[in-house]
């Protein structure tokens, strides 16, 4: 679900608080992330390949 904010600081507020719905067993199944473009996507999953082959190997 994609939510749009109309205030910039709403969205700072949601992003800084968003690491307690780990802590609460209720929610622990909702991720909020933010928005971004065509290349920042990339980048991440690139991070994300990256970080799945280290950890396959270490586990050898």
């Amino acid at each position: 679900m994609k939510v749009r904010m109309r205030s910039q600081v709403a969205v700072e507020e949601i992003l800084a608080r968003k690491g307690k719905l780990v802590d609460d067993d209720e929610h622990k199944d909702i991720w909020i992330k933010r928005d971004m473009n065509l290349e920042e996507k990339e980048k991440e999953k690139g991070l994300r390949s990256g970080a799945k082959e280290k950890k396959k190997q270490g586990q050898r």
